[in-house]
């Protein structure tokens, strides 16, 4: 249970020409010159592109769930710098997950309370018209081609059991899929043609029912749901590392349970010191980064995807709730003490400072602009659930959807 009372500036490209010129030197009745020569231009490389967080502000302690906007933060380019947060954007009631479409135009935010998605230009800054999905959408993911978002429909007190599809074109959601119990979060594998929904269960206060331990696979061509995969108590996220493996957070086992995709099977389960609430891929695949959300440390962990084991924790701020990764650099928000905290995954340790975001930091997503006239970058995916990314770009996080909650532990 959480109770904690959590105009870009752009390099331009700089050109150095040289030049130089020799001048002859005159002799008797007449003189001659030296045509004049040009050293050869030197171009230094472009800055890393400029990245941007987006932030859903649920409402702090005391008004969880409340909250209704997704504040913009300015990082910098390669997400060490930048000025800081912008100026709001209003969304839906409590805005529980978000996502960034491939080509970083188009910000999703599912909105738990109201049930619904709020589209966000994020060229404008200006929330578009909701679409309607499921009641209590609590998570959400996006195609690699970027035609389609799925919604986790995870109910807001009695529990709903659905993933809706959304074609991104028109707008318009599709006939939901029949998945396990309060799903709360959602991975595309980045061949686009597998989603695996974690099965929650009742995790929010004013939910009833029992508390999951599945994950439901979806063949995206047919929309057909396979058997139901056993993992831990509680799964609430779920990112997919490659095509072969997805791996989820089992929050109150405390634990991480790999998934081989070949066989839909899940294996020994990764011991963690604390709940964990959200997971990202790092940018060359090597590494799950878990954030223990609900642990009295605010920490991140790293698993090895080569040896499913983790690694020492590093300290970020309180309850962490969400991590997305730039390439070597996580941003996680921390709704406990109200901040955007950087990490450089390189040496395992936080940087200095923070970003205050006061109004309880939730979910997190990245997008990228390059070239100094702010235009968005056309590759990586950001944000939602699955999927991976290229160096340099950001890589897709697990919107975490542990809300204001009244836990039992069952096993």
């Amino acid at each position: 249970m959480i109770d904690c009372g959590a105009a870009p500036r752009r390099g331009v490209l700089s050109v150095l020409v040289l030049a130089a010129v020799a001048a002859g030197a005159a002799a008797c009745g007449g003189g001659s010159t030296t045509p004049p020569t040009s050293a050869p231009t030197s171009t230094l490389p472009p800055l890393p592109p400029a990245v941007y967080a987006y932030v859903t502000m649920i409402g702090a302690a005391g008004s969880q769930g409340q909250g209704d906007s997704v504040t913009p933060v300015d990082l910098g380019p390669g997400a060490t710098g930048g000025t800081g947060p912008g100026r709001a954007i209003t969304v839906g009631t409590f805005p529980a997950a978000i996502a960034v479409n491939p080509s970083h135009t188009t910000a999703y935010v599912a909105d738990f309370a109201t049930g619904d998605v709020t589209p966000i230009d994020l060229a404008t800054g200006k929330a578009l018209k909701p679409i309607a999905a499921g009641d209590g959408p609590a998570g959400i993911a996006i195609t690699p081609d970027g035609k389609t978002a799925y919604v986790a429909d995870a109910g807001t007190s009695t529990l709903a059991d659905t993933v809706t599809p959304i074609d991104l074109a028109t707008g318009k959601a599709g006939k939901p899929i029949t998945v396990g119990e309060g799903p709360e979060a959602i991975a595309i594998t980045p061949d686009g043609t597998r989603a695996y929904v974690a099965d929650t269960g009742a995790v929010v206060a004013g939910q009833s029912g029992a508390i999951g331990d599945t994950v439901t696979p979806i063949d995206l061509a047919t929309g057909t749901v396979g058997k139901p995969i056993t993992v831990g108590n509680a799964p609430e996220a779920i990112v997919a590392a490659g095509d072969s493996t997805v791996y989820v957070a089992d929050s109150n086992s405390e634990s991480v349970s790999p998934i081989d995709v070949a066989t839909n099977t899940a294996g020994a389960a990764i011991a963690l010191p604390g709940p964990p609430v959200a997971l990202a891929l790092s940018s060359d695949g090597s590494t799950v980064w878990a954030a223990l959300g609900l642990a009295k440390a605010g920490d991140v962990v790293p698993i090895s995807t080569t040896a499913n084991t983790a690694g020492a924790p590093v300290a970020v701020d309180k309850a962490p709730t969400s991590i997305a990764i730039s390439g070597n650099i996580a941003v996680v928000a921390c709704y406990g003490s109200n901040d955007l905290v950087r990490v450089d995954l390189s040496t395992g340790k936080r940087l200095p400072g923070s970003d205050a975001l006061p109004g309880g930091p939730y979910a997190v997503a990245l997008a990228t602009r390059r070239g100094a006239s702010g235009t968005f970058g056309a590759s990586g995916a950001s944000g939602g659930s699955g999927g991976t990314g290229s160096s340099g770009t950001p890589t897709p996080t697990t919107a975490p959807k542990s809300r204001s909650r009244s836990r039992s532990r069952s096993g």
